[in-house]
């Protein structure tokens, strides 16, 4: 089968204001407000959307579910298993975590061109086929947010219960004046408010604005996303750094009770709401106990999850110190030895035979993980340092850097195919930086989020050591991505 026509960007239609009239109505509006008693906003509500079926979403809602998130997934369903997009397969993944799947037509036409006749058989179909699939399908997103009455009556008649247009709320770059947040029950389900779709002019703090606006009136916000990948059409694609960083912060907001994500059908009552806890971390990775197994990592520390996981598969123990408690030390940088063992059991601790000779001249029998180096060096994940007449050395007591550490994990998955950007995610990475391709790697495959920097740009600090938290972090995202 031939590979479907690439998705036009959706429009942005709601009213546009010119800037200066904006600013004139915000004033007004401030005046306005000023002058009536406060009352406490309500509670608010995020939809995260995806548009198309389009394949990088999958990464994306394995993003989610580490977070113990989900989302809505609008899918045409002429573009699934079709090059560049979602398979049959993955959708069953997205329904059994939890997410929805909703209806985007067949081909992904403009409905307000059809007759009444084809813009029916366009959504009607599409949602035949995903009820055909195994899926409930109550909610729709237009094409391109194109509507008018024929395709409302479309939508209204094939039996959904709501659809989504854009460019209705306040957005970045448009809307100044409109409202920050759909109300619940939207006055017309036929044409839910939404901001414009995200792309690639949207920053952190655009998409943080997006929640915190609604949070001071209370309602809903359907946030609308395309490609999430690097290197593509940059009219609809944001980063993964970009999506990672977002999605972590949304979820440490959910926790003050303000603000909650659910799918479009969640938030509009059509099936239960999410708990309030947060969902299991991604199988195989079993949910932290509530008590650390480390004294020295509370449940409110940073990365404390992925510590915890890493603790339950056997891949570190920490230290057992005098009193008989464990330690973690999360901010110790990692040792190159460390690393070699960390590895070796995250590969789930494979038989192996250490060599009688190290091919290390530093590295001899009795040195402390010599098994695991030695596995690292046959596997071709570390060659250490050529050190001249054919010698080589480990250093294994030397902290691993950032960039090294994207190469090891990099050549531990295999060294995957895989083609570099032309201009990294990262402002301090270049393509003469020592090891660029594996870093960006790192970052597609969201392993690696890097610093949102106070300007809105995200580094990556490749030559600073590897803390023993942020490793764990490594290891927990990859084997999210990449499941043993």
């Amino acid at each position: 089968m031939a590979d479907p026509p690439e998705p036009a960007p959706d429009r942005k239609h709601g009213r546009r204001w010119a800037a200066v009239v904006g600013v004139l109505l915000l004033a007004a509006s401030a005046i306005a407000v000023a002058a009536v008693p406060s009352k406490a906003a309500g509670p608010t509500i995020v939809s995260l959307t995806f548009d198309d079926g389009i394949g990088s979403q999958f990464a994306a809602a394995q993003v989610l579910k580490a977070r113990g998130l989900v989302g809505t997934f609008f899918i045409t369903t002429s573009f699934i298993d079709a090059s560049g997009f979602l398979t049959q397969a993955n959708l069953k993944t997205l329904a059994a975590d939890g997410n929805e799947i909703g209806g985007h037509t067949v081909t992904h036409p403009d409905l307000t061109t059809l007759t009444a006749a084809a813009a029916r058989a366009e959504v009607c179909n599409g949602k035949t086929t995903l009820e055909g699939w195994g899926y409930q399908v109550s909610n729709f997103a237009y094409p391109f947010a194109a509507e008018n009455a024929t395709a409302q009556s479309a939508v209204r008649d094939c039996g959904f219960a709501s659809a989504r247009g854009l460019g209705d709320l306040r957005s970045p770059a448009s809307c100044a004046a409109c409202p920050v947040a759909e109300s619940l029950p939207p006055a017309n389900p036929m044409v839910t408010k939404a901001p414009d779709q995200v792309d690639s002019t949207w920053t952190l703090a655009d998409l943080q604005a997006r929640v915190t606006d609604a949070e001071t009136t209370g309602g809903w916000v359907q946030l609308t996303f395309h490609e999430i990948n690097v290197g593509t059409d940059p009219t609809l694609s944001i980063t993964p750094v970009l999506f990672d960083s977002f999605v972590t912060w949304l979820a440490a907001r959910t926790a003050n009770g303000t603000t909650s994500v659910r799918t479009v059908a969640q938030a509009l009552g059509q099936s239960p709401a999410p708990s309030p806890s947060p969902s299991p971390s991604p199988s195989p990775s079993p949910s932290p106990s509530p008590s650390s197994p480390f004294g020295d990592v509370p449940a409110n520390a940073q990365f404390f999850t992925e510590i915890s996981w890493l603790s339950a598969q056997g891949i570190s123990t920490g230290w057992l110190e005098a009193n008989g408690t464990r330690t973690y030390r999360p901010v110790l940088a990692v040792n190159r030895d460390a690393m070699a063992a960390f590895m070796y059991r995250l590969a789930g601790s494979p038989a192996f035979t250490a060599p009688a000779v190290s091919p290390f001249r530093d590295v001899t029998p009795q040195t402390q993980f010599y098994k695991e180096i030695t596995w690292l060096a046959a596997q071709g994940i570390s060659t250490g340092w050529d050190e001249g007449n054919g010698v080589r050395s480990y250093r294994p007591l030397q902290p691993v850097n950032r960039d090294a550490m994207a190469a090891f994990m990099y050549r531990y998955a295999g060294s995957p195919a895989y083609t570099a950007p032309g201009s990294s995610p990262f402002t301090d990475v270049a393509p003469q930086t020592q090891f660029y391709k594996e870093i960006n790697w790192l970052a597609s495959t969201n392993i690696s989020t890097g610093w949102v920097e106070s300007n809105g740009t995200t580094t990556f600090r490749p030559v600073q050591p590897v803390n023993r938290d942020a490793m764990a972090a490594f290891m927990y995202r990859y084997n999210t991505s990449f499941p043993r």
